[in-house]
């Protein structure tokens, strides 16, 4: 299993977006399954939130 971690919830200016702070010994560790800059979905079950790899976008380039 990987390392688990407490993170935070931080917001940037007036708009609703919402970036999650994910602490540097669970980014950094070798199951940690995302690059930067990779599309994530987010989806919401019940309290808890999941975040996965995005499916490819076809019309992106940088998919």
């Amino acid at each position: 299993m990987g390392k688990k971690g407490e993170g935070k919830i931080l917001a940037q200016g007036p708009a609703r977006t919402r970036f999650v702070s994910i602490p540097a010994d669970v980014a950094g560790d070798s199951a940690f399954p995302f690059v930067d800059g990779e599309r994530v979905t987010i989806q919401i079950e019940g309290e808890e939130i999941r975040i996965s790899r995005a499916a490819p976008d076809r019309g992106d380039p940088d998919a």
